[in-house]
């Protein structure tokens, strides 16, 4: 039986209600969430739920509804609609949102509280979502439409010899092995010229990604470069010429972290631990304290092998990443001056303005025209 203190733990989780409905389809309990929901069509979804599973019902916009039989109880515990991939609001609906990760696991909290079994995450979804197509004979159907048409793919031998160059770091080699690549074409993935591209790019960019990490570069740090080169091309590309070029240069800019990880010899797990908090906090007062508190050493050890490895002190270290941040800001973003100080935790702009400075050699204002004359 659905234990009631529980439920009501989980309604703040969700950000909606949780309602409790009789084997008659009988609203007969709320138990009461922040957000207001209306409750229509709700009991529909009791006439599709198999008492052996949970149910979840998810349309276009990403809005989920789940109902769990409770045998014991014999009611149905239905949760209200939450959006999984972000707030929904249009006209006067708002529908509260609730991580799709987040939304997994509460359903599956709440089904081994009523049934006493465990499900897996990727079992829940499999048993819900079921795709109009099954995949292998979708698979077998365009194998067989790609080799009538002679649809080419990328060279996969040419693929290895990059990877193999971004994972050490080989820039020049990178440029090499591109310079005598023969001709290829790229497979397709969309009926759209431009769309195909773009996922070809995507493909490339998370590669180079997973390559760069290998070679040792902080995975924060190269899914962050990962996740910025990739919204550039979505957002700001529509051109395949310049599409292909920027996948290029992503490429390029991981095979270049990973050197100067190289030169450095920072393969040190202390000091990668301190790279991705320092990524992961970038928008916070970091203070070196609360790192060596997270990575479980003193601070005069951390900031000595810091010195040792890297070459320079972990202060100065954290105010180059927080410039190195604010340089990307004012390239892509309207950002004022001012927001972007804020925004990389300084403690002042003309604090901010003076570190700027002294590492680029011009001030925020003037690299920011710089860039967007160039």
């Amino acid at each position: 039986m659905a234990d009631k203190y529980l439920l009501a733990q989980l309604v703040p989780l969700l950000g909606t209600s949780i309602y409790i409905y009789s084997t008659e389809g009988e609203l007969e309990e709320e138990i009461q969430g922040r957000s207001i929901n209306s409750t229509d069509g709700l009991h529909s979804i009791i006439e599709k739920t198999t008492k052996d599973f949970p149910y979840i019902e998810s349309d276009n916009e990403g809005i989920a509804i789940c109902s769990v039989w409770d045998e014991a109880a014999e009611k149905y515990i239905v949760t209200g609609r939450v959006c999984l991939y972000g707030y929904y609001r249009k006209d006067d609906v708002y529908i509260p949102y609730c991580p799709r990760e987040q939304y997994t696991s509460i359903i599956l909290i709440l089904w081994r509280d009523i049934s006493g079994t465990d499900a897996g995450r990727n079992e829940l979804w499999q048993r819900n979502i079921v795709l109009d197509e099954e995949i292998t004979r979708l698979v077998a159907k365009n194998i067989s439409q790609f080799n009538e048409e002679s649809v080419p793919h990328n060279f996969y031998p040419q693929e290895l010899i990059e990877m193999e160059c971004i994972r050490r770091g080989d820039a020049k080699g990178l440029q090499q092995s591109i310079d005598k690549a023969g001709y290829t074409e790229t497979g397709r993935t969309s009926a759209d010229p431009v769309r195909n591209c773009k996922n070809m790019a995507v493909y490339i960019i998370n590669a180079a990604a997973r390559s760069a990490i290998e070679g040792g570069l902080s995975h924060e740090m190269a899914f962050g470069m990962c996740d910025t080169f990739i919204n550039n091309i979505e957002e700001s590309l529509n051109t395949q010429v310049k599409i292909e070029q920027a996948a290029r240069k992503a490429e390029f800019a991981f095979a270049n972290e990973v050197h100067n990880i190289n030169c450095k010899g920072s393969s040190n797990p202390l000091i990668s631990q301190v790279k991705d908090y320092v990524f992961g906090h970038i928008h916070d007062n970091i203070i070196i304290a609360d790192i060596a508190k997270s990575v479980g050493v003193s601070p005069n050890y951390l900031s000595e092998q810091f010195k040792a490895y890297e070459g320079l002190p972990l202060k100065q270290y954290i105010i180059d990443e927080k410039i190195k941040h604010s340089e990307y800001l004012l390239k892509f973003t309207e950002y004022s001056l001012q927001e972007i100080s804020e925004i990389c935790a300084f403690s002042s702009q003309s604090r901010f303005s003076s570190y700027f400075k002294r590492k680029n050699g011009d001030t925020p204002l003037k690299y920011r025209k710089k860039y967007k004359k160039g």
